[in-house]
């Protein structure tokens, strides 16, 4: 059986000044295409490509768990649709050689967002098949459109939160 995983990741100002924050959000599909959870999260002084891989991470983690406590265990195929080239690009053709390199790029740099990739690739192993699938961002996919909705939300309420909490120590 094939479930499948759609993620989405976002941030406001992306690094570029103190108070940016990023947000998440990942849908879990059965093989009927029914969606079996959904969920997201948030980060603060992060950037897009780490919020798109914290998607990813989590929703392997929550499919991971769904599998073992209501499926017979985690030996499923494992599809996650993401809009993200970055993650789709780098997971296929750059991850094996950072891992044969001790984590570094073939010219000797540092890979940027080592600690995501390293856990993102202890997860992967414990499905029957896994892959990526690049889609269209905000196009017309309303799986795509519902986790970049949840992303957004989490952003908008992460910035509404750091306002309050400054108005509170005013």
């Amino acid at each position: 059986m094939e479930f499948t995983v759609y993620t989405d990741g976002g941030c406001h100002g992306n690094r570029r000044d103190a108070g940016c924050f990023g947000g998440y959000g990942f849908a879990i599909l059965d093989p009927s295409g029914a969606i079996i959870r959904q969920g997201g999260g948030v980060g603060e002084n992060t950037t897009n490509n780490r919020m798109e891989m914290k998607a990813v991470i989590m929703g392997l983690k929550i499919l991971f768990l769904e599998l073992s406590i209501n499926y017979d265990g985690p030996d499923h195929d494992c599809i996650v649709k993401t809009d993200s080239k970055y993650v789709c690009d780098n997971y296929s053709d750059y991850l094996p050689e950072w891992k044969k390199n001790g984590w570094r790029k073939s010219k000797g740099g540092e890979v940027l967002n080592k600690d995501l990739w390293k856990e993102m690739d202890k997860l992967t192993p414990e499905f029957k098949s896994f892959k990526f699938q690049w889609v269209k961002g905000h196009h017309r996919d309303k799986y795509n459109i519902l986790v970049d909705g949840i992303a957004q939300e989490n952003i908008e309420n992460m910035k509404a939160h750091h306002t309050h909490k400054q108005g509170d120590n005013k």
